[in-house]
């Protein structure tokens, strides 16, 4: 009896720790839960899926400066604190009825809303999330004013260096290197400068003042998402034509073979009038392709709005198909001198190879919506033109035949000279049948 009553004593006192035990577990779990930020719609400021990452990592790196929370704090970018406080100064003196506390007081008010942009917590005390919103925001209003009106402080650090001021716009369009552009537009709305920021922003980034009216429907989120609004394409997915080839589409073969099946492409900013990068036609045989300048930030500018619309704007994205798009066309060197000749692509690398290499690259890992992909009804338009016997026949006599003026000439004459020997020929047995009734 003793022994089975201590058994069942141990067997009690077992399940009494396990209890005790999953009672502290789900203790700490509840307490964890209570201590997650709660979710917010105003979330626009990712850091990169490392997926995503693990293709170029060097690509959502800043070079030289930390702009937001994300990369706070990283030795290696510390030497452009000095200049921050150096901009800071500049901009104080651009109202002198405003001082610093005032722009510390606005910028406590916006605080929680900065805050619920980020996909993180951003372990920064109150004080040092506003220093820090203070410099990077006034930072980045000093460098676009410089570089707009190049007014210039003696021995300025960047612009006195002009590779620096190429690379810091390079990493003012880092998705993980972003500040909400409220906080930009309610630091320069205090110094009452002429030119609306959109504008500034405007001729920094892509050397154009003048916005389109899709800026007036889309609130902007940074400065990412400045340049994503930019290159949107006039018609929108919404478009009948384009539901219409949602769901039943396939890729067409690349610049190359479409050009040998007869497809002309063109340059689409003067037929067309567009402002966008991605407003792609394919009318009478031709497609209208925007001008595209390959350069050295080119693939990390890419890499940054795919990644972008993947987090933000998965089931709306349109610089991913068109990456996409752009991928499909160039697979080789014959599809890339296609495009460089046709003057759809301009290369400032000198290196052909790497162009198929960019698009090549960016594509890897990239996820889009195939039923809701936007160059759909353009695809299927190409694939059924490039299957088409005669438009093939048609473009093998136009590239063989008749690409200069002294082939044309030839081929003339070979038809004139076959019409003529089959005039000859033809005269010639009306003649002997002739000779032969005469005889009979």
């Amino acid at each position: 009896m003793t022994t089975k009553t201590t058994r069942k004593r141990k067997r009690v006192s077992k399940i009494g720790k396990m209890e005790e035990g999953n009672h502290e577990v789900a203790n700490s779990i509840r307490k964890r839960i209570e201590e997650l930020p709660p979710l917010s719609s105003k979330c626009c400021i990712y850091k990169v899926p490392r997926t995503l990452r693990n293709v170029n990592i060097s690509a959502y790196k800043p070079c030289l400066i930390s702009i937001g929370p994300l990369h706070y704090g990283i030795k290696s970018l510390q030497a452009m604190q000095d200049q921050k406080l150096r901009y800071l100064q500049n901009f104080l003196r651009r109202n002198k009825e405003k001082t610093l506390k005032d722009y510390l007081k606005a910028l406590k008010d916006w605080e929680k809303d900065a805050r619920d942009c980020y996909i993180d917590r951003i372990n920064l005390s109150s004080d040092q999330f506003i220093e820090m919103m203070l410099l990077d925001g006034c930072f980045i209003i000093e460098f676009f004013l410089n570089w707009y009106w190049d007014s210039l402080e003696e021995h300025d650090q960047i612009f006195e260096k002009p590779s620096l001021e190429h690379v810091i716009r390079r990493d003012l369009l880092l998705i993980e290197n972003q500040i909400p552009f409220f906080i930009l537009q309610g630091l320069y709305d205090s110094i009452h400068s002429s030119i609306p920021l959109a504008n500034l922003t405007s001729e920094v980034l892509l050397g154009k003042k003048d916005l389109p009216n899709k800026f007036k429907k889309h609130k902007i989120l940074h400065l990412l998402d400045f340049l994503r609004t930019y290159y949107l394409p006039k018609t929108l997915r919404n478009d009948p034509k384009y539901k219409k080839y949602s769901k039943c589409w396939k890729f067409p073969p690349g610049a190359g073979d479409l050009h040998d099946a007869g497809v002309k492409f063109a340059v689409n900013n003067i037929k067309l009038k567009t402002h966008s990068l991605l407003d792609i036609k394919f009318k009478n045989g031709v497609l209208y392709i925007p001008k595209f300048e390959v350069e050295d930030h080119t693939e990390c500018i890419l890499l940054n709005l795919s990644a972008f619309e993947q987090c933000h704007y998965h089931f709306d994205s349109y610089i991913v198909d068109y990456i996409l798009f752009m991928d499909v066309l160039i697979a080789t060197l014959k599809d890339v001198d296609v495009l460089l000749s046709s003057g759809i692509i301009t290369n400032s690398l000198g290196n052909n190879d790497e162009v198929a290499h960019i698009f090549n690259t960016i594509c890897r890992e990239t996820n889009y919506d195939a039923n809701n992909f936007y160059y759909s009804y353009i695809c299927n338009r190409l694939v059924a033109h490039s299957k088409a016997p005669w438009n093939r026949w048609k473009a093998t006599l136009n590239h063989h035949y008749f690409n200069n003026p002294w082939a044309s000439i030839s081929v003339v004459a070979a038809v004139l000279l076959l019409i003529l020997t089959v005039v000859q020929t033809a005269c010639c047995i009306i003649a002997t049948k002739r000779l032969m009734y005469t005889d009979l």
